[in-house]
């Protein structure tokens, strides 16, 4: 026996609402996977290592500066 009904908003919705769950949970996954993997590759390359170095030491010489100029105290506080 054949049962033929039809499918009123609220079913409809339902179902949109399980396969939007079902996808996001799917691109999720996907994405956060191929994202892990480019940043991997960029981070192994020989000239990012050099270019996170350089701004860690423009990083380091601007706090350096800043902390003589402005706020000597500090630098007299640190103990060797």
């Amino acid at each position: 026996m054949l049962l033929k009904e039809e499918l009123n908003s609220k079913d409809k919705s339902e179902i949109k609402k399980m396969i939007k769950d079902e996808l996001e949970k799917e691109m999720k996954a996907r994405l956060s996977k191929a994202v892990k993997e480019e940043v991997e590759k960029a981070l192994k390359g020989k000239a990012s290592k050099e270019q996170i170095g350089d701004i860690s030491k423009n990083i380091i010489k601007k706090l350096y500066k800043d902390l003589s100029l402005h706020h000597p105290y500090i630098i007299d506080r640190i103990k060797v």
